[in-house]
């Protein structure tokens, strides 16, 4: 492990950098557990393409030609929301 800020070895214990004297920072991210990351995939794979094909239908119908608009709309959304989420944005 280095120091973040002066590029020093540090051993992997050290709180504080020998270099520097500035506090090192313990590991950061969170962690997942495989079966959240499994389940974050599948969603964001087989949700938006469920979403526009509802959208595409109500696109065609031109009753609900508004409303089929706005569920496509709301599952791009979601679907960019999602990807945004398991990519950690």
């Amino acid at each position: 492990m280095f120091c973040r800020y002066c590029g020093k070895q540090l051993k992997d214990n050290a709180v504080v950098c020998t270099g520097c004297g500035r506090p090192v920072d313990g590991p950061t991210g969170k962690k997942w557990s495989i079966a959240t990351v499994l389940g974050l995939i599948a969603i964001t794979v087989f949700v938006p393409p469920v979403g526009l094909i509802f959208g595409v239908i109500g696109i065609r119908n031109e009753a609900r030609k508004v409303q089929g608009a706005v569920l496509l709309t709301v599952s791009i959304f979601m679907s960019l929301l999602l990807l945004a989420i398991v990519l950690g944005l």
